[in-house]
């Protein structure tokens, strides 16, 4: 089997339980189950892939591979509960079209919609994906135990971020200054990106991987380019005095001590 041929079944297997979330939200009339497991299908696609690896006997399974997976099954987990407001704003658009799409009937339309936000999903989620076709030798290197530092950073900076918005919500403070809020704009997302940062470089040491860094700058755009403006313009309207922590603050990580 060929790389092009693993990734098209990533993506058709991703594909189809993408839809098949959908139908349930559907069904339901409600996109909770849609913004609660938006993240399943791709964890659910990495299973298929460990499957098919060891169906078709492309590779043996290494360390890295099985760090990676039970990696991107940890942070998946996590997803169920958490970045609501993250699913909301970049799912918005999408829901809306659903609801269009199927009040007037564009059956296929739709069904193209579907797949282009699966095709997303798999480039997004590349690099753990491409571990599961040839994950290279199982003995881990230097830049692998980086990429874990990274990971493991990444997912307790998350974590941080989560505490210190649930106690200050519970408290009734609207704009957090506490924790890692104190240093950056976004820890959370900050968090987000190293995690996928150290998986990114698990990725490079899996055989011929190097094109799933398209997967992380494209998660960079979405997070930077579409994410935090969408976040900080809901803020700014509900919140004027966000102005302030904006000019205060820097939005990822803290470069220099001013």
């Amino acid at each position: 089997m060929s790389n092009i041929e693993f990734l098209l079944v990533m993506f058709l297997s991703n594909s189809i339980f993408l839809i098949l979330i959908i139908l349930r939200s559907i069904r339901k009339k409600s996109p909770r189950s849609l913004l609660k497991f938006f993240f399943l299908p791709v964890l659910l696609c990495s299973l298929v892939g460990v499957l098919v690896q060891s169906f078709t006997e492309i590779s043996e399974v290494s360390n890295r591979q099985v760090l990676g997976n039970l990696l991107l099954l940890t942070w998946c987990l996590k997803s169920f509960n958490s970045y609501k407001s993250m699913k909301v704003i970049l799912l918005d658009e999408f829901l809306s079209s659903v609801r269009s799409l199927i009040s007037d009937k564009k059956f296929f339309r739709l069904l193209i919609l579907i797949l282009k936000i699966s095709l997303l999903q798999i480039i997004c989620f590349s690099s753990v994906l491409s571990l599961n076709y040839l994950s290279g030798y199982s003995a881990l290197v230097l830049m692998d135990l980086i990429g874990l530092v990274l990971c493991f950073a990444g997912l307790t900076l998350e974590l941080l971020s989560e505490k210190e918005i649930k106690e200050n919500l519970s408290k009734g403070k609207k704009i957090i200054k506490s924790g890692p809020w104190a240093y950056v704009r976004h820890p959370n997302l900050t968090g987000i990106l190293l995690f996928f940062g150290g998986l990114q470089l698990l990725s490079f040491n899996a055989v011929g991987s190097q094109w799933s860094i398209i997967g992380f700058f494209l998660l960079l755009y979405i997070v930077i380019s579409l994410l935090i403006p969408e976040i900080e313009n809901k803020l700014l309207l509900k919140y004027p005095k966000y102005k302030s922590h904006i000019d205060s603050l820097p939005i990822l990580l803290k470069i220099t001590n001013k």
